[in-house]
């Protein structure tokens, strides 16, 4: 088992009665069980308040179960949370954009989820002097609906969706006009990114100058990140903006080539900072 020591006990207690904000990364199972050995610890050395910053939630997409004997790895992680040991209320776990609303539900009893969305980020990038983007495109209409609302008063809005062309599901744009336009395309997490480039795709054959992208979460698979790169066969945004909540995706496109990749992180804590 993991040996771990945790700072502020000695030679003086300097945790007890404080209120506690623990910055967690579940990135793996292991990294998962190392952090909560940690955090019932903390509970029980009598602080006042626990605040557990999660921002990406990986089990997010595994809420519910299609096959029998499939583990909804969602509830389960948020069970966990909600058994820990109180500290005389609930604590308090912050979520960002979570992929799946209804997740927040899962957490009972001992933890409560507050939701809050890195799209603050993205408008410092959109109000940058000379900023190119004048539109804003979602890739389905559950992304609209989202989000639509945190930028329909400042940009024009144009939202595609998967519509069935002979045998292919295609995206094609729903609403919206898009030429002459260079749009940035929002959503909340990508993976291989497959959905986002048919929309930049079907965007640029329909006039459109430039397509962006910015996703809150990004949960790559190891070497997706090339893809997005010049010489990459994915490589159709001038600029793939991502927060840096998933930390072990960002460490690789930390690495990437700065005369090729088509990527620049975020940084989320200021908005920790502000939201808590």
């Amino acid at each position: 088992m993991d040996h771990i020591i945790v700072g502020g006990f000695s030679p003086v207690n300097r945790v007890m009665r404080s209120h506690v904000l623990f910055l967690a990364d579940f990135n793996s199972n292991d990294a998962i069980l190392s952090q909560l050995h940690v955090l019932v610890m903390l509970c029980e050395s009598f602080i006042a308040t626990l605040t557990i910053h999660l921002p990406y939630l990986p089990t997010a997409t595994m809420e519910r179960i299609t096959v029998e004997g499939e583990v909804a790895t969602a509830n389960t992680v948020c069970r966990i949370l909600s058994g820990l040991p109180h500290t005389g209320g609930p604590s308090r776990v912050m979520f960002y954009d979570l992929h799946t609303l209804q997740n927040r539900f899962y957490l009972h009893t001992g933890a409560i989820a507050t939701m809050h969305t890195t799209v603050p980020l993205i408008k410092e990038v959109l109000a940058r002097a000379g900023s190119p983007i004048d539109a804003i495109a979602f890739p389905d209409e559950g992304a609209q609906k989202r989000f639509g609302d945190l930028f329909s008063d400042e940009y024009d809005i144009v939202t595609c969706g998967k519509k069935r062309v002979g045998d292919e599901r295609k995206v094609v744009i729903q609403d919206g006009d898009c030429a002459g336009k260079h749009l940035l395309i929002v959503d909340d997490m990508v993976k291989t990114g497959g959905t986002l480039v048919e929309c930049a795709k079907a965007l640029l054959s329909h006039g459109a100058i430039a397509v962006s992208a910015f996703c809150a979460h990004a949960a790559f698979p190891p070497g997706v990140e090339n893809r997005f790169c010049q010489g990459g066969d994915r490589h159709v945004f001038q600029t793939f903006y991502v927060s840096n909540s998933n930390t072990i995706v960002i460490e690789r496109i930390l690495q990437l080539p700065a005369s090729e990749t088509a990527f620049e992180v975020l940084d989320i804590l200021p908005l920790v900072l502000a939201d808590l």
